[in-house]
């Protein structure tokens, strides 16, 4: 019987306590009796029942103010009223407080398993209910992923088909982008959806490290280990681990991954016994996964092991018409964040964003609207924009040595890099949070090979 069959069972008399513990032994189902609807409450925000079962006539606060309660702070768990009264009156009046169903005093023990059925189907229905809305919801809800260009369109298609199989996953883009938020979404959208997601940052940490947080350790295994720990890959149960940048992982660790990925089992530091896993792999990258495998800097066994399908995540670039949509976004949200009043661009500087390079794409963008929200003082939002929008646009994105030629890619990456480091007195840690990237990453990405 699983944890979600648990049922609560409400009536201040200790023998009808008693005599539902052994129905519920007998049909085999969970339960936990309280004395009070107090007791109930209490109980219910550290283990969730499935089903509550109440009393209608009791001292202090009584079933129907149980249920109403419930009906305001869990409308979707189901609620049984119980009455030792056979008017029907008490029991419409139970349903229109709240109540899934009702059954009278007293009972047989087929009638109770009958009730007990119907309020867990109830329950089911509930929870699949809102599973699809959150299906319906993550993607235009989650910040990066807003947007109706062809581009977006094409993801969010592709987002809903690996959703629902089981295979993993290569999300590709620039940096900025908004990968683990299409991760986030493949995972929300899914039958997963309702176990563990977990983010492993693969370029944050070194081997030993990386090694002891996937695998986890047993008591013993190096000095301070006094006791065993679960690696993040056994904790992730039947969920999704998503491990950005791992084109940062070294060839060892490669190769100790590409193990985990054929077994599905890990080995704990320090232990010799294997534990199984469940969970899915998706893995992100900024760098061209198959360019490294090129290079010789990724394995390519490790690679077509995880790249069974690759989700490429458009730059801001690539979809400037979405460019609008994102700002009125973030500009709400931070309006209310702030407590400021809700402004918007001019048209004309509206154009002027929407033709800027944005090399930091979405996390450029919205830390350039948050500033703007925070620093104007006008009808609009133009007046916060004078100071960060110059300072991030070097001309036209023409080569900073005046060559005259247009800036590649990275060269106006590096410059928008150097700039927020300037603006936080060279300190890499501020900047690597800024700009959403590891320290490991900055470094790489100001002194590419």
């Amino acid at each position: 019987m699983t944890e979600n069959q648990l049922l609560y069972f409400v009536d201040d008399d200790p023998l009808a306590n008693r005599l539902f513990q052994r129905v519920c032994k007998q049909i085999g189902y969970p339960c936990q009796v309280f004395v009070s609807a107090q007791a109930c409450l209490e109980r219910i925000h550290q283990r969730p029942p499935a089903v509550v079962l109440t009393d209608l006539n009791m001292p202090g606060m009584d079933g129907f103010e149980l249920i109403q309660t419930l009906a305001i702070h869990r409308p979707s768990l189901p609620v049984v009223a119980i009455t030792g009264q056979s008017t029907v009156e008490r029991a419409v009046q139970a349903m229109r407080t709240g109540a899934s169903d009702f059954l009278k005093k007293p009972y047989e023990v087929a009638e109770l398993q009958m009730v007990i059925q119907r309020a867990l189907r109830f329950s089911a229905l509930n929870e699949e209910n809102q599973r699809l809305k959150r299906q319906i919801k993550q993607p235009q809800e989650a910040l990066g992923m807003l947007g109706r260009s062809a581009q977006m369109l094409r993801v969010h298609k592709l987002i809903d088909k690996l959703a629902v199989v089981d295979c993993p996953v290569v999300i590709a883009g620039e940096s900025g982008v908004g990968k683990e938020l299409a991760a986030k979404a493949i995972h929300a959208r899914g039958p997963r959806s309702a176990e563990p997601y977990i983010v492993i940052d693969c370029g944050a940490l070194p081997d030993a490290l990386l090694e002891s947080e996937l695998f986890g350790h047993a008591k013993g295994a190096f000095t301070g280990a006094d006791r065993r720990r679960i690696g993040l890959l056994e904790a992730a149960a039947g969920g999704t681990v998503f491990l950005d940048e791992i084109g940062n992982i070294s060839g060892a660790m490669q190769a100790k991954l590409l193990r985990v990925c054929q077994e599905r089992k890990v080995t704990p530091l320090g232990a010799h016994a294997q534990v199984p896993i469940r969970a899915r792999f998706l893995a992100a990258s900024n760098q061209d996964l198959g360019r490294l495998v090129e290079q010789g800097r990724f394995r390519h066994d490790l690679y077509h092991r995880l790249n069974v399908v690759t989700l490429t995540i458009p730059s801001l670039a690539q979809r400037r018409e979405d460019i609008p949509v994102l700002i009125e976004h973030f500009a709400g949200q931070y309006a209310q964040r702030y407590g400021r009043p809700l402004r918007r661009f001019s048209a004309a500087m509206m154009r002027r964003l929407c033709e800027r390079q944005w090399p930091g794409n979405i996390r450029e963008l919205r830390n350039f609207v948050e500033r703007c929200v925070i620093m104007a003082d006008g009808e609009s939002l133009d007046s916060g924009a004078d100071g960060p929008l110059e300072a991030h646009q070097n001309g036209r994105g023409t080569s900073p040595e005046g060559s005259g030629r247009p800036q590649t890619l990275e060269e106006m990456e590096r410059c928008y890099i150097r700039e927020v480091l300037d603006s936080v007195g060279g300190s890499q840690v501020q900047a690597a949070r800024i700009l959403g990237i590891n320290r490991t990453t900055l470094w790489r990405k100001l002194h590419p090979r």
